[in-house]
């Protein structure tokens, strides 16, 4: 028999993804996750086998407030208490050098990473599976990688050189969540590179020739520190190199 998966946040990338799997979307206009009445009306009517949680206040440079830890934290808590949950979760769980194994020592660095440690406590408590990734690709998202195509025909682009990423395929994780075993597992791309090398590839497959900059990290304007080293292992899923065809020729 078919699982009745039902997804919280499909409006973005990896829920509208999971949409695309066959998953139920619940979008933010469709549910304030938040909200218990809403949380309790929604399982009512759909009656779900287990719910992959994506809904997620993702901006790490503004993650330190009040409802970003509802969001992330006491919602999927909640949801978890009443229904099986997968939770989306993140590599900015870890800090120091990488790559990490998913049962590494947990110091999260920033308010998003301190977050996601807590809902994953959480869900586990109730019996839920969480999934860390990280570094995720795919037509219409809005993050650097997801926008290459757009940014890279408007002009010239900066991208770091020195971070080693593991670029995930948003389809390929939407795929593993519905599968993902008990407990924590990580589901990450298999192939390292750098966003640099990533843009420079993505130019080239799009028959670009546009100036692109190698910037190093301390470039970003940020003062919300991230992890040096955010590898996760292991690392699971297709490498980036073998779906930048599906993704470009998707219109990425």
């Amino acid at each position: 028999m078919i699982p009745r998966v039902l997804v919280t946040g499909a409006g973005g990338l990896l829920g509208r993804a999971c949409v695309a799997h066959g998953a139920v979307g619940l979008t933010r206009a469709d549910c304030d996750v938040t909200s218990l009445a809403a949380r309790d009306l929604v399982l009512d009517n759909h009656q779900p086998d287990f719910v992959v949680f994506c809904a997620a206040y993702t901006e790490v440079d503004t993650a330190d407030h009040e409802e970003a830890w509802r969001v992330n934290v006491e919602a999927p808590a909640h949801w978890a208490r009443e229904v099986p949950v997968v939770l989306v979760s993140s590599n900015y769980v870890f800090s120091g050098a990488g790559p990490h194994r998913v049962d590494a020592a947990r110091e999260p660095l920033q308010s998003y990473g301190v977050q996601k440690r807590a809902a994953e406590d959480a869900v586990l408590a109730s019996g839920g599976r969480v999934v860390r990734t990280g570094w995720l690709f795919g037509k219409g998202g809005k993050n650097f990688p997801s926008s290459l195509p757009r940014r890279l025909r408007e002009g010239p682009v900066r991208a770091i050189s020195d971070v080693i990423v593991q670029p995930t395929y948003c389809d390929d994780l939407a795929e593993y969540l519905f599968r993902a075993p008990e407990g924590v597992s990580h589901a990450i791309g298999s192939e390292e590179t750098t966003w640099y090398l990533f843009a420079r590839a993505v130019a080239a497959c799009l028959g670009l020739a546009v100036d692109i900059e190698a910037i190093g990290h301390s470039g970003l304007v940020s003062d919300v520190i991230r992890p040096p080293d955010a590898r996760l292992y292991p690392a699971r899923l297709p490498g980036w190199s073998s779906r930048l065809s599906a993704f470009l020729g998707a219109g990425g």
